[in-house]
């Protein structure tokens, strides 16, 4: 029974459709822009970190009407910039830039592999209708932009978010930026105020695969190792742990599919996405294992026992090394990055302690035989 549960877990897991995530954007919306030369009803959103831009495309033309809206202090830059390739080398981008501690202005910029620079051709050509507003902290940019002229010949499918610091009136190096893929859709064509929203796959990516691999799992392991006074029921709980976490990992990894389309651009992402497959691959090896493993009297069983622990314990660490790197990709704030390290941090403390008193209590037993793995089913599975 527990091996079809096992193998039904992973064919699940494997014919699972990936889904579209419908979030709405922050309550900010397109409409609190006063000074728009259009009409900003029925825009659809996009966002990354605290920015959002809201569009729509005219039926039938090239013609893009655009709100950005993001927080934005003295001595910084936020922007949205227009890519055809996801990346921020050949872009074009309007930035905004604080004058003062209650004006700013917007400029077009093209954007070079390490530097910014002026625009060598009139704006207009592609630009009409440039509105700029700031209220309460944030930047209010509202355009009617041609994206067919805005990177002739080429046409933009992607979005860039940015923002970072300016030294007198000229723009610096981004210190933090995202690509999305651009959904210029035509008005109407989504519910009003929705789209796929980037923070919101982000966040949920980054919560299950928290739960999942730094809680569920590692706690599954402890209690393989530590707790088998508590038999059967250690046994029971350890499966629960496993399955849940599995499953949560397995989310994880729908979502990420998801968003890594949206930030193609986004440096260090195909390591970490590499790195993600690779442990997931793991832990479908992990559930694989009660599928094929030996009967207790079996020679292999020895071996067994000794593939299942050290896989085990590959797997979590490397994906503890991949959820801090997903933490530096996405730029997640400190508070996240402390939050995992306290989990971390909790976990490794409990594992020294109780493994300890394992060796303790074992040195003090030395005819009592016990080969249960550190991270493992064990032998009585």
């Amino acid at each position: 029974m527990l091996r079809f549960t096992a193998l039904y877990t992973v064919l699940a897991a494997l014919l699972m459709v990936r889904s579209t995530v419908y979030a709405q954007c922050d309550q900010q919306s397109s409409l609190a822009v006063t000074s728009a030369l259009f009409s900003t009803s029925n825009l659809t959103c996009q966002s990354a970190f605290s920015q959002q831009a809201w569009s729509r495309r005219i039926n039938g033309t090239d013609t893009l009407e655009i709100v950005y809206i993001a927080p934005v202090t003295a001595g910084n830059w936020v922007g949205l910039g227009f890519s055809s390739t996801g990346k921020m080398g050949g872009s074009v981008a309007l930035l905004a830039v604080m004058n003062s501690s209650s004006s700013a202005s917007a400029t077009w910029w093209n954007l070079y592999s390490h530097s910014i620079g002026h625009l060598s051709e009139d704006a207009s050509s592609f630009l009409r209708n440039l509105t700029v507003q700031y209220s309460n902290g944030n930047v209010s940019i509202s355009a009617v932009v041609n994206i067919t002229a805005i990177l002739a010949p080429n046409t933009p499918d992607s979005l860039l978010f940015a923002s970072g610091p300016v030294s007198g009136s000229m723009p610096l190096q981004h210190s933090e930026y995202t690509s999305q893929v651009a959904n210029f859709a035509p008005a109407g064509t989504l519910p009003k105020g929705y789209k796929i929203s980037t923070d919101h796959l982000r966040k949920a990516h980054a919560a299950v695969n928290i739960v999942g691999w730094g809680i569920l799992l590692p706690v599954g392991a402890i209690i393989a190792r530590y707790c088998r006074l508590w038999d059967p029921t250690w046994f029971y709980l350890h499966v629960t742990f496993q399955v849940l976490g599995f499953i949560l990992i397995v989310a994880g990894l729908i979502l990420g599919t998801n968003l890594y389309g949206r930030l193609k651009g986004l440096s260090g992402i195909s390591h970490h996405r590499a790195l993600g497959i690779f442990v997931f691959v793991l832990a479908c090896l992990q559930i694989l294992a009660i599928v094929l493993r030996p009967k207790k009297d079996a020679k292999l069983r020895r071996y067994w026992n000794w593939y299942h622990s050290w896989v085990g314990r590959i797997a979590l660490l490397l994906a503890a090394v991949n959820v801090l790197v997903g933490i530096h990709v996405a730029h997640e704030k400190r508070s996240v990055t402390v939050g995992y390290g306290v989990i971390a941090a909790l976990e490794i403390t409990a594992f020294l302690l109780l493994e300890s008193l394992y060796w303790i209590k074992r040195s003090k037993k030395p005819q009592v035989p016990h080969h249960a793995p550190a991270f493992g089913y064990g032998d009585d599975v």
